[in-house]
């Protein structure tokens, strides 16, 4: 393998990175295999050899890269990405650490011609939840390499979470969107959703997965990925049906994905199928832990009467929560101010306004609004549930809310 192949990272809101090195894993781990008369595509690279197995080939392969040449940042971003879809799998909190120090290196290395390195670094913050600096790192991107979509987008997007939603604004209506970056259009669709589009954004995620299904060069994981958050958008909206059909395309895709698991899985509980919510999340757990589906599962398991169970599926959603860096984890929070005790109620709230001083986003405005409300602040709940609206976000949670609080529509 020479040290010039050509390389290509894709970043997404749950990324899955590095395409070009899997796509030249696929030719390397191809030579190998039995010789056969079958064709050596990635199509058939799931009979050849697991993806996973090709990763973690790879990254014994491009570790070995960086230490016998210790100035390429072409390899070190290529094991920079392999480790930071590894840990976007498994929740490995090393691999994170390990993604960001390559990439730093990387960029250290090579500042110009370098900016899909840029964003996988400004991707890695935003696992980490330090979105303030994701921020900065994909404005020197932007700076490096003048209004590149890609570079426009995922500046956009973190801009999003940070609330700072006339800035997402501009950078997005700044992109000239071709139709044919599935990532753009999955970024944009978020945009369009969280400001009140949903028909508009649901149109790019479909298209999106019209098209990455037509490639045979992209992890089964990412393809999953587009199902996976058009389920996300559908649950959202309320549309049951839809995204219990798109967490099962997502299934089909990749059968072990534990996101589509996780998103089967509160659909059952908001359906009130209390035991397919239990089956369907302890499947996904034993994959991947996840915060968000330990609550699903206790909640469900609280609805069927074992408190025990409950209590046990709490407590780890608590200390899975805790590990998270940065800002308290959302889901948690709101599981404790649904279930939780009085003291665990005040504590939401405390951490709550500090979140929202370094990340107000219409989420962490629901997220405090609620806390207010299940505190008994009923006047200051009002006022921050109608900033929480104010981008017309179409939000099933916030219809709750908002109807438990008293707010009917949204304002602005």
């Amino acid at each position: 393998m020479t040290h010039r192949r050509r390389f290509l990272i894709s970043t997404l809101v749950v990324p899955i990175v590095a395409i070009g090195v899997y796509v030249v894993s696929v030719a390397r781990h191809a030579r190998h295999a039995d010789s056969s008369d079958m064709p050596r595509t990635p199509r058939t690279l799931p009979i050849l050899y697991n993806e996973s197995h090709i990763r973690d080939d790879d990254i014994v392969f491009y570790t070995r890269r960086t230490h016998e040449d210790p100035g390429s940042a072409l390899d070190r971003a290529a094991l920079a990405g392999l480790l930071f879809a590894r840990s976007r799998n498994t929740g490995s909190a090393s691999d994170l650490a390990k993604a960001e120090k390559l990439a730093r290196q990387s960029i250290a290395l090579r500042v110009e011609r370098n900016g899909q390195t840029y964003e996988l670094l400004a991707s890695v913050l935003m696992a980490r939840h330090a979105f303030r600096e994701a921020r900065v790192i994909a404005a020197q991107a932007d700076s490096t390499e003048p209004d590149t979509p890609s570079h426009l987008a995922l500046l956009g997007e973190i801009e999003l979470e940070l609330g700072a939603y006339d800035d997402a604004a501009a950078h997005f209506k700044a992109i000239h969107f071709d139709g044919q970056q599935f990532t753009i259009g999955a970024r944009l669709a978020r945009w369009y959703e969280l400001t009140g589009h949903i028909d508009i954004a649901r149109q790019f995620l479909v298209q999106a997965i019209h098209r990455v299904s037509r490639r045979d060069d992209l992890p089964r994981e990412q393809v999953a990925w587009f199902h996976y958050r058009l389920g996300e958008l559908e649950l959202r909206a309320g549309q049951f049906n839809a995204a219990d059909s798109a967490f099962q395309g997502a299934l089909v895709v990749h059968e072990d994905d534990a996101r589509a698991l996780g998103g089967l899985a509160r659909v059952a509980l908001a359906r009130g199928a209390w035991r397919r919510a239990v089956d369907l999340g302890e499947r996904a757990t034993a994959i991947q832990l996840d915060a968000g589906t330990l609550g699903t599962v206790s909640a469900a398991y609280s609805a069927l009467g074992d408190s025990a169970q409950a209590a046990s599926f709490g407590n780890a959603m608590t200390v899975s929560a805790r590990e998270q860096p940065g800002t308290m984890h959302r889901a948690w929070g709101m599981f404790l101010l649904d279930h939780g005790s009085a003291a665990q109620r005040t504590m939401v709230l405390a951490r709550a306004r500090r979140d929202v001083l370094v990340r107000n986003d219409v989420y962490g405005q629901d997220v405090l609004a609620w806390a207010m409300y299940r505190n008994g602040l009923l006047d200051e709940a009002r006022a921050m549930m109608i900033k929480a609206m104010s981008q017309h976000t179409q939000d099933l949670l916030f219809t709750t809310h908002a109807r438990a609080i008293g707010v009917e529509r949204p304002i602005g």
